[in-house]
C-alpha cells in the first residue's frame, strides 16, 4: 500500500513535469494532458531558428498579488520550447494556466536578415531580453485548447510601450498603438510570412503586410541604423510609436525602406512592388526635362517625380535608379525628397543620350539628350577673289568662310581641307582659319574650268573657277554706214571712237596703232588720242573713197583686264561725212565693223 502511494505520487509529479514542457516547431509524441492548452506561433525577424521560447503567466488575481489589482509577471515560466527552422513553436501549457494574460519571450537563436541576407544572432541584435509579446485576457480563446500567438520586433515595441501596465486594457492599448503607428494589423494574432521566401498561395493581405514591415525594419537598420543593434532601434522607434504614430521623418524613412527593400535583389516577392501589396509602391514616374540639347561641358538637371497610387508622392527616401546610354550621370541612384529625385547628366564629347529611370516596378525612358560642340562648323560658304583666272597669270584667291554652331566664326586655326575636284590647277597657301576665313590660291596653266572643293567637319562645298588666256590686244575696225548716193564719193570723215575706262585699254596715235584700212587706203588719217576713253579720227581723200571699212585701231590691254566688244562704240557728237566737194552726204554714218580680242 505504501509502495502504491509512492508510485502514485511519483506519477503525479511526472505528469506535472510533462505538462510544463513544450516542443520545438512541432507536437510532442504524446498528446497534451486533459485541461491543458497548446500555444502555437512563430518568432520572426526573419524566422528565428533555434531560439528559446518561454511563456510567463501574467498574474492579476488579488489573492495572489500583494499589490491588489496590479498585474505582474510570474517569475517562473509556465513552459518553454525551441523554435524550428521556420521560426515556429508548439508549447503545451499546464492545465488551468491559460486564464488571464501571457507573455511569450524568445531569446537566442539566429535569423536571416531580410535586407542583407546575412545570418544574425538574436543575442547580438536583441540582447538577453530577446523579443517579447504580451497577450491580454486569453481565457475565452483558450477554452478550445488551442492558442496562437506571434512574436516579432513590433510585439517587443508594444511590450515596451505598455510601460509595465500588464492589465488586459493596457496590453490591448499598447498593441493597438504600435500597430497603428506602423499601419499593421493585430500584432499578436496575425501570422507574419517569411519575407525571405516567396509567399504561399492564398496568403492573406495582412500576413503579407506584416512580412513587408519586418523587411522594412531590416532595410531601415541597413540604411539608417548607423551600426546600431536592433534593440537600440526598437527603443528609438517605440519612443515614437507609443503615441500611436511616428514622426513624419521617421515614418517616411520606414515606409521608403519598404519600397527600397521591395525593389532590391533580395526580395523574392514581386507583389511587394505593387500597390496591391504595398500602399507606398511607386506607380508613376515623370521626368523633366524630357529631352534637350546642350553644348558639351553643360549638364542636364534630371528630375524624376515619383508617385504612388492615388497620385501623392512616394515616401521621402524612396530610391530611384538612373542609367544612360551616353555621358556621365552624377549618381546611379538618388533618394526622393518630396517625391522628387535629382541627378545630373553631362558629357565631354558630342553625342546623344537616352536615360532610363526606374523606381520599384515602374520604369520610363526619356531623351534624347543631345550634346553638341559649340565650336563645331555649322556653315561653309566659298567665294573667289576674281571672276576668272588667267592662264599662267596671277592666282585666284579662293576663300572659305566657316561659321560655328554657337554663332559667329569658328575658332582661329580651324583646318579647312581644300582640293581640286575637277580640271587642272595648283593650290597653295594656308588652309587654317583666321576670324573664320581660310584662303588658298589657285593657278592654272590650262584654259578651262577648275572646280575647287572645301570641307570641314561634315560640311563640304565646291566652286568653279574659269581660266582664260590673257588678251593683250583689242583690234577695232571702223566703217561708214548707210547708202552712198550714186556717183558720189566720200572726201572726208570725222568720227570719235569711244572705249571703256578701267578696262586696261590704251592706244597711241602712231600709224601702227591707228591706220587707214579697207576703202580708206590711200587716205590721210589725222587721229587725236588726248582725251581718255576717246579716239577722234579725221580722214581726208581728195580723190574720194567708197563706203565701208576705213580705219583700224590697235588697243593695248593691260594684264588682268578682259574688255569685251560692248566696251567700244561711236560717239554721236562730232560726226561728219562729206563728199569730195566738201558737201555733207545725207543718210551716212559711222559704226564699229568688228572687235577682235587677242
Amino acid at each position: 500500500m505504501k509502495m502504491k502511494s509512492l508510485v502514485g505520487a511519483f506519477l503525479v509529479g511526472l505528469l506535472a513535469v510533462a505538462q510544463g514542457c513544450g516542443g520545438g516547431g512541432g507536437s510532442s509524441l504524446s498528446g497534451p494532458a486533459p485541461g491543458s492548452t497548446v500555444l502555437t506561433g512563430t518568432a520572426t525577424k526573419g524566422p528565428i531558428v533555434g531560439g528559446t521560447v518561454k511563456v510567463y503567466e501574467i498574474i492579476s488575481s488579488a489573492t495572489s498579488n500583494p499589490r491588489s489589482g496590479v498585474p505582474r509577471l510570474n517569475a517562473a515560466a509556465l513552459a518553454q520550447g525551441t523554435t524550428g527552422s521556420d521560426g515556429s513553436y508548439n508549447i503545451t501549457l499546464p492545465p488551468g494556466s491559460a486564464k488571464g494574460g501571457l507573455l511569450v519571450q524568445v531569446t537566442g537563436g539566429n535569423y536571416q536578415d531580410e535586407a542583407t541576407g546575412a545570418s544574425r544572432s538574436m543575442d547580438d541584435q536583441f540582447g538577453p531580453s530577446g523579443m517579447r509579446a504580451i497577450f491580454g485576457n486569453i481565457s475565452s480563446a483558450a477554452r478550445g485548447g488551442q492558442l496562437s500567438g506571434y512574436v516579432t520586433p513590433f510585439t517587443e515595441m508594444a511590450y515596451q510601450a505598455a510601460g509595465g501596465d500588464l492589465s488586459a486594457q493596457g496590453i490591448d492599448d499598447a498593441n493597438r498603438r504600435v500597430a497603428g503607428a506602423f499601419g499593421l494589423p493585430d500584432l499578436t494574432k496575425t501570422k507574419p510570412l517569411d519575407p525571405n521566401k516567396p509567399f504561399p498561395a492564398g496568403a492573406t493581405d495582412d500576413s503579407k503586410k506584416y512580412a513587408l514591415a519586418l523587411a522594412s525594419l531590416s532595410q531601415y537598420q541597413k540604411d539608417y541604423g548607423a551600426g546600431k543593434k536592433m534593440s537600440q532601434l526598437e527603443s528609438e522607434l517605440e519612443s515614437e510609436a507609443t503615441s500611436g504614430s511616428l514622426s513624419s521623418i521617421t515614418d517616411a524613412k520606414f515606409r521608403s525602406s519598404g519600397n527600397n527593400y521591395a525593389a532590391g535583389s533580395a526580395n523574392p516577392n514581386p507583389g511587394l512592388l505593387t500597390s496591391a501589396e504595398n500602399a507606398d509602391a511607386p506607380v508613376e514616374i515623370q521626368i523633366t526635362p524630357a529631352a534637350g540639347t546642350l553644348p558639351i561641358g553643360g549638364s542636364y538637371n534630371l528630375s524624376a517625380t515619383v508617385k504612388k497610387n492615388g497620385g501623392s508622392p512616394v515616401p521621402d527616401g524612396t530610391l530611384v535608379s538612373f542609367s544612360s546610354t551616353f555621358g556621365t550621370l552624377s549618381a546611379s541612384s538618388a533618394a526622393t525628397v518630396g517625391g522628387i529625385a535629382n541627378v545630373t547628366l553631362s558629357a565631354s564629347q558630342v553625342g546623344s543620350a537616352g536615360v532610363t529611370i526606374r523606381s520599384g516596378a515602374v520604369s520610363v525612358s526619356s531623351g534624347p539628350y543631345g550634346f553638341f560642340d559649340p565650336n563645331a562648323p555649322a556653315g561653309l560658304t566659298l567665294s573667289l577673289g576674281a571672276s576668272q583666272g588667267i592662264v599662267n597669270g596671277q592666282a585666284v584667291q579662293v576663300s572659305a568662310n566657316v561659321s560655328r554652331v554657337a554663332g559667329g566664326p569658328v575658332p582661329n586655326g580651324s583646318v579647312v581641307s581644300f582640293a581640286i575636284s575637277s580640271g587642272s590647277g595648283l593650290l597653295s597657301g594656308a588652309s587654317t582659319t583666321s576670324n573664320g576665313i581660310a584662303t588658298v590660291n589657285l593657278t592654272s596653266a590650262v584654259a578651262g574650268s577648275v572646280t575647287v572643293s572645301a570641307s570641314i567637319g561634315s560640311l563640304n562645298q565646291s566652286i568653279p573657277v574659269n581660266f582664260v588666256v590673257q588678251p593683250t590686244k583689242a583690234i577695232v575696225k571702223v566703217r561708214s554706214t548707210g547708202t552712198l548716193p550714186q556717183g558720189t564719193l566720200i572726201g572726208g570723215i570725222g568720227a570719235t571712237v569711244t572705249y571703256a575706262s578701267g578696262k586696261g585699254l590704251s592706244i597711241g596715235s602712231s600709224s601702227a596703232e591707228i591706220a587707214v584700212s579697207g576703202a580708206g587706203l590711200g587716205s590721210t588719217m589725222i587721229p587725236n588720242v588726248n582725251t581718255p576713253g576717246q579716239v577722234t579720227l579725221g580722214l581726208l581723200n581728195v580723190s574720194g573713197i567708197g563706203a565701208g571699212e576705213f580705219a583700224t585701231l590697235n588697243f593695248t590691254i593691260a594684264a588682268g583686264n578682259f574688255p569685251t566688244i560692248a566696251d567700244f562704240g561711236i560717239s554721236g557728237s562730232g560726226l561728219s561725212i562729206i563728199d569730195t566737194g566738201t558737201n555733207s552726204i545725207p543718210g551716212m554714218g559711222v559704226g564699229i565693223a568688228s572687235v577682235t580680242l587677242q
